[in-house]
C-alpha cells in the first residue's frame, strides 16, 4: 500500500500541456495543481452512479467555485445530492430502503505554492484543505422502523477534514497529474468513520496536438488510477470489523470542450483492487457524467 502511494508521488516528478487548463489538464477523479479557468469561476454538476452488490447510490454533486483572491488560489463549495437504496435483503434484514436528500457539504481551498511555467507546459505542485460538515442527515429508518445503518445515511453526522498534496506536469498535447490526502472524521454518537488516505494519478492526452485559438474545439482522453486505504471504522470505541480496507479503480475518461466556456466529460470506473476487511458488499463499475460552466 505504501508503494502504490509512494509511485503517485514519483510519477507526479514527471515533467510532461499548454498552461491551459481549458487545453490539458482536468482529469475526472484526480485533483490537479492548476487555479486557473475552469478550477478558478464557475461550477461543475456530475454524477456518478456506485452500485454496491445489493445497495446502490448516486451521488450528484454541485460544485461552486466561487472566491478566487489570487491566481494561485482557488476556492470551492461542493453540496452534494444523494439517493441510496437497497434491493435485497443482504441488507436490513429484507426491508426495502431508500433516502433521498442533501448530504455533507464541503469546503476547501487550493494554493499552488510551486508554478514554473515554459513554452508549452507548465510544472506545478498545490496543497489543498479542506472540511466537511455535518449536513446530511443520520436519522433515516427502515421500513420496519430499525435505524439505518451510518454507511446507508445521507451524511456521516460528524465533521471531517483533511489535506491533500497535488502534482500537475503539462507538456504539449500530455499531460500528468498525482494526488495524495489524507482525511479524518470526528465521533458523533460514539460512531467514527475510519480515517482514510486517497491516492490518484491521471495521464492525459489532448486532441488535437495543438490549439489554435481558445474556440478550438479539443477532446481529452484520460487514464486514471484511483485508490482509497481506509482504517476501520468504531462505534462505542470498538473496532467493527466489517469495514475499511484497500480499494481502487482504474477509470478511463473522456472530456469535449466545444466552446470556451464549456466542458463536458464522462468517467467509468472500473474496480481492480477489493482488499476489504471482514465481510463487506464488493464495489461494481461506477459509470460518471457531468459538465463544467466557466464565468468569464
Amino acid at each position: 500500500m505504501r508503494r502504490a502511494i509512494w509511485v503517485a508521488l514519483a510519477l507526479s516528478a514527471l515533467v510532461l500541456a499548454p498552461d491551459s487548463s481549458v487545453a490539458q489538464g482536468l482529469p475526472f477523479h484526480t485533483e490537479t495543481a492548476l487555479t486557473t479557468a475552469f478550477e478558478q469561476r464557475g461550477l461543475r454538476l456530475i454524477s456518478s452512479y456506485r452500485p454496491r452488490d445489493s445497495v446502490s447510490a448516486v451521488v450528484t454533486p454541485l460544485v461552486i467555485l466561487p472566491f478566487a483572491p489570487h491566481q494561485r488560489v482557488a476556492t470551492r463549495v461542493v453540496v452534494p445530492l444523494v439517493y441510496k437504496r437497497v434491493t435485497t435483503s443482504r441488507v436490513g434484514g429484507g426491508t426495502p430502503y431508500s433516502e433521498a436528500g442533501v448530504g455533507d457539504v464541503s469546503v476547501a481551498a487550493k494554493w499552488a505554492f510551486f508554478v514554473r511555467d515554459r513554452f508549452a507546459g507548465t510544472t506545478r505542485f498545490a496543497l489543498v484543505g479542506g472540511v466537511s460538515l455535518p449536513t446530511g442527515r443520520t436519522s433515516a429508518r427502515f421500513e420496519d422502523g430499525s435505524g439505518a445503518p451510518r454507511p446507508l445515511q445521507l451524511g456521516t453526522g460528524a465533521v471531517s477534514g483533511g489535506a491533500t498534496l497535488v502534482g500537475t506536469m503539462i507538456r504539449g498535447q500530455w499531460g500528468v497529474s498525482a494526488d495524495v490526502g489524507h482525511r479524518r472524521h470526528a465521533t458523533a454518537d460514539d460512531f467514527q468513520f475510519g480515517a482514510s488516505t486517497r491516492y490518484n494519478l491521471a495521464l492525459g492526452l489532448r486532441l488535437p496536438a495543438h490549439v489554435e485559438t481558445i474556440r478550438t474545439k479539443t477532446w481529452q482522453l484520460y487514464l486514471e488510477w484511483n485508490g482509497s486505504i481506509a482504517a476501520r471504522s468504531r462505534t462505542g470505541g470498538n473496532e467493527i470489523g466489517d469495514s475499511g480496507g484497500h480499494v481502487a479503480f482504474l477509470s478511463p475518461g473522456l472530456q469535449f470542450v466545444p466552446l470556451p466556456q464549456l466542458l463536458l466529460e464522462a468517467s467509468l470506473q472500473i474496480p481492480v483492487l477489493q482488499n476489504l476487511n471482514g465481510s463487506q458488499l464488493d464495489h461494481g463499475l461506477r459509470p460518471t457524467i457531468g459538465a463544467r460552466f466557466l464565468f468569464f
